[in-house]
């Protein structure tokens, strides 16, 4: 008998396959994994996805990517003590209902256990959207840090009084819904990433960040965000709490993959990996002294002002970080007031300009249509775009409000008919059409710009496209879209 832990399928917008479809290989899921081998529970993953992310069906809006749980053989399924479905992202919430569903048909004896991701802004508060997994049979959520009440829950299913004084576990009938937080994040074990099919992500030639190199891991450096930003889940699933881990147990991590697995490019998925300066220099000199010659790129994004000076800049590109994602969100100020985020205009166009400088890669998000947003404030995200890519933005990246659940803004928002349907290209908006061409202005308006200040990075990326190998997002989406068409025209041929 062992736990068994399954990761959803990928669904994917059919009118943009620019935007949605990110690829995040599940980190969370694979410290989950590791924790419990620590224990000496025996483990088994089933990453439907993973295990064939080239086979492709249609549903509805989407294509769905992976395999389908009613393909799994059951003879596996059996031998499970429970379920832990991995609900990574809200718009793959439909498959993971369907697993939900048909764990519950088939093996209605076995637990189902549904797990949060607390560390994706494209993830959601399971806790805000209970009534979805109980309603179809589901035995528990868990949210926060899933280690410590995972494996209490586990050992624990025998002797049900026990499992409702657990933190951060929610059942039907009760919700312990205070975060177990794991302060000590060098006390965890590395991601047991020998159990997930690795070579099918590789094999796809794309990532969430820009995928440079044959191979590549995720790192997760930090959990947390201590920014309240209201349009956001992470206030909600982390309650501003950032905790880090440190510089050493970093670096030793990266040794770790990179003799193991001969990893020499690591993708930083921290929700705000430099909130602490010092830490972030730190790390820089130990991998510099150390003669650790990796590449390194902050994919999720990080807060610009935390990067405090251009020595930190400097540090960070001889320590091999070759691309920086940072988060303007928008040049309005009002806007920014009613999001509650505080952003350095000038500090932003400082630092991307030393970047630049110092071949440092970088992006800048934004997000459009938040509730009472005008059109003077989208005039303003219109200047600020022109300012950073004049100072040498390498991509922009801009994204339509969606009220993901667990966000301050979730019931602000109607119209959609499934959780699926939250994703940064919310085409049920009534007003999509308006925002959406606000969108294609605000992209005219970067290349015009890039091309007359920076005509030789465009070449450049051209190249780069060609020669699949890729130092920017922008570079790397085309050649994503492509492939996702071709895994959906095989499947038509298969038909």
């Amino acid at each position: 008998m062992s736990a068994i832990f399954i990761n959803p399928q990928l669904y994917v917008q059919k009118n943009d396959k620019f935007t949605t479809g990110i690829i995040y290989m599940p980190i969370i899921l694979a410290y989950l994994i590791s924790h419990f081998k620590k224990n000496n529970i025996s483990t088994n993953l089933i990453d439907l996805y993973g295990l064939d992310p080239k086979r492709c069906k249609r549903y509805e809006n989407s294509l769905v990517f992976g395999f389908d749980i009613t393909e799994i053989d059951q003879n596996i399924l059996k031998k499970a003590d429970c379920f832990f479905v991995y609900a990574n992202q809200v718009a793959n919430h439909s498959s993971v209902i369907n697993i939900i569903n048909f764990l519950k048909k088939n093996f209605s004896t076995i637990p189902v256990i549904v797990l949060e991701n607390s560390q994706a802004v494209t993830a959601y508060s399971l806790n805000a959207v209970k009534e979805h997994f109980f309603k179809i049979g589901c035995d528990y959520i868990i949210i926060g840090d899933l280690e410590n009440p995972a494996l209490e829950l586990y050992q624990s299913l025998k002797n049900p009084a026990e499992i409702k004084k657990i933190g951060g576990v929610i059942s039907k009938e009760f919700s312990n819904n205070s975060i177990n937080f794991f302060d000590n994040l060098d006390e965890l074990e590395f991601p047991a990433w020998e159990d997930f099919p690795l070579h099918n992500y590789w094999d796809l030639g794309y990532s969430h960040g820009p995928l440079s190199s044959k191979k590549y891991l995720p790192l997760m450096t930090s959990r947390g965000c201590p920014y309240p930003c209201n349009f956001c889940v992470v206030p909600k699933t982390n309650e501003r709490k950032w905790r880090s881990r440190t510089p050493r147990n970093i670096l030793n991590e990266i040794i770790y993959w990179k003799n193991k697995l001969k990893i020499k490019e690591f993708h930083f998925e921290d929700l705000n990996p430099t909130v602490n300066d010092k830490r972030t220099k730190e790390l820089c000199e130990l991998i510099i002294n150390g003669k650790i010659y990796i590449k390194w790129k902050i994919v999720a994004g990080t807060k610009v002002e935390s990067i405090k000076d251009d020595k930190t800049i400097e540090l960070l590109s001889k320590a091999g970080c070759k691309y920086i994602s940072i988060s303007p969100e928008s040049g309005s100020k009002e806007v920014m007031k009613k999001i509650d985020k505080p952003f350095n205009y000038q500090h932003a166009l400082k630092a991307v300009k030393k970047m630049n400088k110092e071949k440092i890669f970088t992006q800048a998000c934004f997000v459009i249509g938040y509730p009472g947003e005008e059109k003077d404030d989208l005039n303003k995200t219109k200047k600020m775009i022109f300012d950073l890519t004049k100072r040498g933005i390498d991509e922009i990246a801009i994204f339509i409000i969606t009220p993901i659940p667990g966000s301050q803004i979730y019931d602000k928002f109607k119209g959609y008919s499934s959780l699926s349907n939250l994703t940064f290209t919310p085409i049920w908006r009534k007003d999509y059409q308006k925002l959406y061409k606000e969108r294609l202005v605000m992209y005219f308006i970067f290349l015009v710009t890039k091309i007359f200040f920076h005509p030789i990075k465009i070449l450049k990326q051209i190249i780069n496209f060609f020669r699949k190998k890729f130092d920017t997002k922008m570079e790397m989406v085309p050649y994503k879209v492509l492939r996702l068409k071709s895994f959906e025209n095989a499947q038509k041929y298969k038909n």
